[in-house]
C-alpha cells in the first residue's frame, strides 16, 4: 500500500515531494477553524490559507491522522502543501494519549539518525480540531502491516534486508541520549528497569481489573502473569536506560525500497534496556506465520550479529525472552479489555486485532522456556 505519512529528517530520495489526494474526504471537522490554525502557526507567512482536500488512513490502534492538503499565498506568490495532523483519540488502550509526549521525542530525536516526523506545530487546546494535535510535514512511501507484509514485492525478495534495516535505525534509536532533556519525564516516571516494569504492568493491568470487576468476569491469569512479570524483572540501573520505541514494527514504518524512511506512532515510547526492544521484534505476535522470522523478516541469529555489530553490545538472550513476555502481556490485556469494551466513535479499540487465548497460551509457553533456561524458540 502506497501512502503519504510524515517527513523524516533522515533525507531520503524524493522526501519533500507532493502529491496530490484523490478526493476530498466527507468528515464532519471543524476545518475552518483548523485553517485558521495552520494559518497562524503552521505558516506564519502566508494568507488566505484554505484547506482544499483531505484524507484519513485507515487502521491502526493509535492516533487519528489526516492528510490536509492546503494552498495559500506568500508574498503574492501561490503555494501548496500537505501535512499530517495527528489528534488523540477519546480514549483507547493507550490512553493517555499525550501531545507533549510527541512533541518531545519529535523534538530531541530531530537532529538524531532516527527518521522522525518533522514538526512543525501543536496545541492542546481542544476548542480547535476537537482534541489536541499535532502538525507534521509528509513524504510518499510503502506502509504496509505486519498481518500483510509478506504480499509486498520487497518483503518477498528481499526481507532480510529490510530486518537489517530494522536493527540499524533501532541501534540509531538506542544512541540517542535522553539525560537532562524532556524526555526524561516524557517517557515515563523516574526508576530503574524493574521499577519500570512494574509501572507498564499497573498501566495496562489495572484498567482491565476495572472492566472485569464491572462486568463481573474474573481474568486471573493475567493479574497472575502481572507478578510474574514483576517478580522476574531485570533490575538494570536506570543510567543504562535506553529510548525503547514500544511498537517497532512492520506497519509503524514508512519504506522507501529497503529504507525505513520514518518512524511512525511512538504513543508506547518508554525507556528500559537495550534487549526489550528486542524483546518485541522477537515474541511470538512479531513473528505470525513466519516462526522463524523475528520481526517477520530476519532469522534469530542474523538479527543477533547484525544488531551486535551496529550496537557494540552483545544480545543476553535471557532479557530478551523476559521482554517478549511483557510484550505478550500488554497486548493480551489490551486485546482482552477491547473484547470486553468494544470500540465507539472517536475512541480506539483493539477488539478483534488479536486472539486473547491464543496470546495467553504464546505467553505461558514462553515464561516456561525462561524459567527452564532454554533458548530462545
Amino acid at each position: 500500500m502506497s501512502m503519504s505519512f510524515h517527513c523524516g529528517n533522515r533525507k531520503a530520495k524524493g522526501a519533500r515531494q507532493m502529491s496530490t489526494v484523490s478526493g476530498k474526504a466527507p468528515f464532519d471537522e471543524p476545518w475552518d477553524r483548523l485553517a485558521d490554525f495552520l494559518g497562524r502557526e503552521t505558516f506564519p507567512d502566508s494568507a488566505g490559507l484554505r484547506i482544499v482536500e483531505t484524507a484519513r488512513p485507515v487502521g491502526g490502534a493509535s492516533w487519528e491522522t489526516f492528510l490536509v492538503n492546503v494552498e495559500f499565498e506568500v508574498a503574492q506568490r501561490k503555494e501548496s502543501h500537505r501535512v499530517a495532523v495527528k489528534r488523540a483519540p477519546a480514549t483507547g488502550p493507550l490512553a493517555p494519549y499525550l501531545v507533549s509526549k510527541d512533541v518531545a521525542i519529535f523534538s530531541n530525536l530531530a537532529e538524531s539518525d532516527v527518521p522522525v516526523p518533522e514538526l512543525l506545530a501543536w496545541t492542546e487546546d481542544p476548542s480547535i480540531f476537537v482534541r489536541p494535535f499535532t502538525v507534521t510535514g509528509f513524504i510518499e512511501g510503502d506502509s504496509h502491516d505486519i498481518t500483510k507484509v509478506e504480499r509486498w514485492s520487497v518483503w518477498q525478495e528481499d526481507r532480510e534486508a529490510l530486518g537489517r534495516e530494522m536493527i540499524d535505525v533501532l541501534a540509531a534509536v538506542q544512541r540517542v541520549g535522553w539525560k537532562g532533556t524532556s524526555l526524561e519525564a516524557a517517557l515515563g516516571p523516574r526508576g530503574a528497569a524493574d521499577e519500570r516494569v512494574a509501572q507498564v504492568v499497573d498501566r495496562y493491568l489495572d484498567p482491565l481489573l476495572e472492566e472485569a470487576r464491572a462486568q463481573r468476569v474474573g481474568v486471573p491469569l493475567w493479574r497472575e502473569m502481572g507478578a510474574w512479570l514483576k517478580q522476574n524483572a531485570p533490575r538494570d540501573a536506570e543510567s543504562d536506560l535506553v529510548i525503547v520505541h514500544g511498537d517497532f514494527r512492520f506497519g509503524n514504518f514508512l519504506w522507501q525500497g529497503t529504507s525505513i524512511a520514518a518512524v511512525l506512532d511512538w504513543e508506547r515510547a518508554m525507556l528500559g534496556p537495550p534487549m526489550q526492544e528486542l524483546g518485541f521484534l522477537c515474541m511470538p505476535l512479531s513473528r505470525r506465520k513466519e516462526p522463524e522470522m523475528m520481526a517477520k523478516a530476519i532469522r534469530f541469529d542474523a538479527l543477533a550479529k547484525h544488531y551486535e555489530g551496529a550496537t557494540g553490545r552483545s544480545v543476553d538472550v535471557a532479557q530478551v525472552q523476559f521482554y517478549s513476555v511483557l510484550w505478550q502481556f500488554i497486548e493480551g490485556v489490551n486485546g482482552t479489555r477491547g473484547a470486553m469494551a468494544p470500540a465507539a466513535r472517536g475512541h480506539i479499540g483493539t477488539g478483534g486485532m488479536i486472539q486473547p487465548n491464543l496470546v495467553a497460551r504464546q505467553t505461558l509457553q514462553l515464561m516456561d522456556d525462561f524459567e527452564a533456561g532454554r533458548p530462545l524458540r
